[in-house]
């Protein structure tokens, strides 16, 4: 059996997880991060992505729009700003998002950099809970 270390999964409504773990992979700001136990400390920004961890010999996996990740010898603490497992996904509102995102990102030109950066976040995030949603099929 793999060496297992705490991970701790929050945001600021809940907790999603907290228990016994083999390994964490983090959507962090410079690609996938892969922790496994005894890791060196770290503190990485998250964007948004998949978190995934191996908890049992069972791979779950989170939908997270970004936040923080911090391993440390006591474990990983992932501080998610939203994060949902796929059962809790309204896959059709994500969707929606999706195709509003894609329309408004037409109109580039008539938008401002702010705009367009509220966007392309709406829009990641999106495709972020679609991919999730699809993987639980």
């Amino acid at each position: 059996m793999a060496d297992t270390f705490q991970l701790r999964l929050l945001t600021p409504e809940r907790s999603l997880f907290e228990g016994p773990v083999e390994a964490v992979i983090v959507p962090g700001e410079n690609g996938q991060l892969g922790v496994l136990a005894g890791h060196t400390k770290l503190v990485t920004t998250l964007v948004p992505g998949v978190v995934r961890y191996v908890a049992s010999g069972q791979t779950h996996q989170v939908a997270a729009s970004g936040g923080f990740a911090e391993v440390s010898p006591g474990g990983v603490t992932i501080l998610a700003d939203t994060a949902e497992p796929p059962q809790e996904i309204d896959r059709q509102r994500a969707e929606r998002s999706r195709q509003e995102a894609l329309q408004a990102l037409a109109k580039r030109a008539e938008l401002d950099e702010k705009e367009v950066s509220r966007l392309e976040a709406r829009l990641a995030r999106a495709l972020n809970r679609l991919k999730v949603a699809d993987s639980a099929r």
